[in-house]
């Protein structure tokens, strides 16, 4: 028999491989918070695609169609999004940065469910881009000017974005909910009121994008960063 090595001395169970210090601490938080981000949005949404690939497929018609490939766009857009604030914006990690990616992520799901509907879908859409709406006002609130250190210009740029965009998602928000009521009132025009949301989201979709594309490469520039929109 093989003698086990004994532990050094003064060795205690459970002792720290590396005491926690200010610059510790800060590499900590910069290391986890974007992996956990986008960790957690991935797996939910990997939740949401294949409930949303089963409900396609065994849903065909017109305005499924057109709500699968508007979700589906939706959870591309989130994805993408939360990359980009991770690249631009980095902060020591609380429950309510926890909660948000599970209750705006979790918000994907329904739409998925109700493909083919189109009270429930442009309901629960309704209420994802109210979601998103106020995780729009928490990030512009948690994202002072420290972040940029002296490059005033490129924060100005990045709560110009936050602005515009918690304004779009909240008209977006009322007009997806009006489809959906209005569906529940109007029960002989349901295609019409379905395709109408999906058509606000998808025009949704493409704002968010191009805009966060064009302020991205106005901020990657002020830092001297070659990053062309859409490149």
């Amino acid at each position: 028999m093989i003698p086990a090595e004994a532990p050094p001395a003064g060795a205690v169970r459970g002792d720290g491989i590396q005491a926690l210090s200010h610059d510790v601490l800060v590499r900590r938080s910069l290391e986890i918070s974007p992996g956990g981000f986008i960790t957690i949005v991935s797996i939910i949404q990997g939740v949401a695609l294949a409930l949303l690939a089963e409900n396609t497929f065994e849903k065909p018609s017109l305005l499924a169609g057109v709500q699968s490939i508007a979700t589906l766009l939706l959870f591309v857009v989130v994805f993408y999004w939360y990359l980009t604030m991770s690249v631009l914006l980095r902060w020591a990690p609380s429950f309510l940065d926890s909660f948000l990616p599970f209750a705006i992520a979790g918000l994907e799901i329904p739409p998925a469910f109700f493909l083919g509907d189109a009270r429930a879908w442009n309901l629960w859409l309704a209420l994802f881009w109210f979601g998103t709406m106020t995780g729009m006002m928490i990030t512009k609130k948690w994202s002072p000017q420290s972040h940029f250190g002296e490059h005033v210009e490129a924060h100005r740029v990045l709560h110009r974005l936050l602005r515009e965009l918690q304004t779009m998602t909240g008209i977006t928000a009322l007009g997806v909910g009006l489809c959906g009521l209005f569906a529940f009132l109007d029960w002989t025009n349901q295609l019409f009121w379905g395709l109408s949301g999906a058509i606000i989201v998808l025009f949704t979709v493409g704002i968010i994008v191009a805009r966060t594309e064009v302020c991205s490469s106005q901020i990657h520039a002020h830092f001297g960063v070659n990053r062309p929109p859409f490149n």
